[in-house]
């Protein structure tokens, strides 16, 4: 049965797209069945994943799934051995109305992953930087939370509008959900500022796993915008060795609980 984490930071630009997309191929690498879910309007993973041939999926994606226009397996997409993806689409936004005024609207992602958990060791959600009815559906469905931190100081205060966000939800809809760690994201040591603000973190919330750092690469956006993982792009550099050192400690984290 599949364990479902959603990558999820209400502050934008923090990179979880880039890390929703590294962390499954390194996962995916290590011979782990994985399945991405995109339910972000602006389907930036999508996009990264499948270019141009995201206009294909205007009647099979994750709105359409939320609607309950399309079965779960007519949305999924094979990227590659190992890695399948459940597309966003431009029309998505469209749907957040008719989601919102459903019945058990929260529960809409849940239900419909419900017969394909079993497919899959891992499934990750790309999120987007809001507190709306995706994120809401995302944080339901999944077993723990990954949140990818940029160590600015406004980075560092928005910790605590997602650990509000969490604790809602497992007072309303989940329980069961935990928080898998923080992932400090596009680090560099060219400044003091990053160094600084992780040691304010750590104190700030001794309790909360912080996981592989990965860093500041201009190898990382240079493959994003050519479609490619990290892996694909440089394999041998630092980000993608951080990348691979983060989906070890995901598994070693999951399978040890």
């Amino acid at each position: 049965m599949a364990v479902v984490v959603s990558i999820a930071n209400q502050k934008g630009g923090v990179g979880k797209t880039t890390l929703t997309l590294n962390l499954g191929h390194a996962l995916a690498n290590r011979g782990k069945r994985v399945l991405l879910i995109d339910v972000d309007p602006q389907f930036n993973l999508t996009f990264g994943l499948v270019s141009l041939d995201v206009l294909k999926y205007e009647n099979s994606n994750v709105g359409t799934l939320l609607t309950k226009e399309s079965e779960v397996t007519e949305t999924i997409i094979e990227v590659k051995e190992n890695l399948h993806l459940i597309p966003s689409h431009l029309n998505l936004s469209q749907k957040e109305i008719e989601i919102i005024n459903s019945y058990n609207r929260e529960r809409r992602l849940e239900k419909a992953l419900k017969p394909i958990l079993p497919d899959y060791d891992y499934v990750l959600i790309d999120n987007p930087p809001s507190m709306g009815i995706f994120l809401v559906n995302s944080l339901t469905t999944s077993d723990y939370v990954l949140i990818p931190l940029e160590l600015s100081y406004f980075g560092v205060i928005g910790m605590q509008l997602m650990f509000n966000l969490m604790r809602m939800i497992k007072e309303e809809t989940n329980e069961q959900l935990s928080l898998l760690g923080i992932v400090p994201n596009k680090f560099t040591r060219q400044t003091k500022v990053p160094k600084t603000r992780l040691k304010e973190l750590k104190e700030t919330y001794p309790n909360a796993p912080l996981l592989t750092t990965i860093p500041q690469s201009v190898a990382l956006e240079k493959a994003q915008s050519q479609g490619l993982s990290i892996f694909e792009f440089d394999g041998d550099g630092r980000a993608a060795k951080a990348f691979l050192k983060l989906a070890n400690e995901v598994i070693n984290l999951v399978e040890r609980r």
